[in-house]
């Protein structure tokens, strides 16, 4: 943050001292004292929820990733079985078409339907 040495801070005091008089320099140096000490604590606190927000970025980044390749592996999955189940069903259609045309339809009713009807 501030580079301030030994002797700056005795200049610092000096010219204090002779602003404020003895009376009122502790009471500014007090002052002084808290004001810094709640600057630190506010860096540090904004220092951990900034790392905090970071992270759970990288977490957010890394779930999204992780879910985007596996709906990249289940497509590519369910593609191949796709695929697979087209080539299998392809020659059993063909030859289901080929044998429905080869042998023509029997007649549905059977001769105990014929004799309810009569």
């Amino acid at each position: 943050m501030f580079d301030i040495g030994f002797w700056e801070l005795t200049v610092l005091a000096v010219i204090g001292l002779i602003v404020l008089g003895p009376e009122r320099l502790p009471v500014v140096a007090r002052t002084m004292g808290r004001w810094v000490g709640q600057a630190k604590h506010y860096m540090g606190a904004l220092t951990s929820e900034l790392e905090r927000e970071v992270k759970a970025d990288d977490i957010r980044r890394e779930v999204r990733q992780a879910r985007e390749q596996i709906e990249s592996e289940t497509r590519q999955a369910r593609d191949d079985t796709d695929r697979e189940v087209d080539s299998v069903m392809r020659p059993l259609k063909s030859e289901l078409e080929r044998d429905a045309l080869d042998d023509p339809p029997a007649s549905t009713t059977t001769s105990t339907d014929k004799d309810r009807n009569t």
